[in-house]
C-alpha cells in the first residue's frame, strides 16, 4: 500500500525471451535510471507475433516510490546523466531578457 509521501512512474520495457524477461529487464532499467523502487504493478503485457510464434514481449510497469527523499535522488541522477552534472560556464540563463 502506497504511503501518503510516495510517489509513482510508468515505464515501458522489452524482451524477446519472456514476459518475465521484460519484467525483469524493465525493472533494471528503472533501478538505473531512479532508483530501486518499493514495488511494481503490470499494467499492460503484450507481445507480437510472426509466422505463428511469439517473437516479442512488450510490458508497461507502474513503479512506486514509498520515500519522498527518493525523489530528489531520482532527480538528482537524472541531471547527473543528462548533463553530466555541470554547467556551462558564464551561462546562468536560458531566457533573455530584452528591452
Amino acid at each position: 500500500m502506497p504511503a501518503a509521501s510516495s510517489f509513482n512512474r510508468t515505464i515501458t520495457g522489452t524482451s524477446d525471451v519472456s514476459v518475465d524477461d521484460a519484467i525483469a529487464r524493465t525493472l533494471t532499467v528503472a533501478r538505473d535510471g531512479y532508483g530501486e523502487p518499493d514495488w511494481f504493478d503490470v499494467v499492460s503485457a503484450r507481445g507480437f507475433i510472426s509466422n505463428g510464434q511469439v517473437t516479442h514481449y512488450q510490458v508497461t510497469l507502474k513503479l512506486g516510490y514509498e520515500a519522498a527523499s527518493k525523489a530528489a535522488d531520482a532527480e538528482d541522477f537524472y541531471f547527473q546523466r543528462a548533463c553530466g552534472g555541470r554547467r556551462p560556464p558564464g551561462n546562468h540563463h536560458t531566457i533573455e531578457a530584452r528591452l
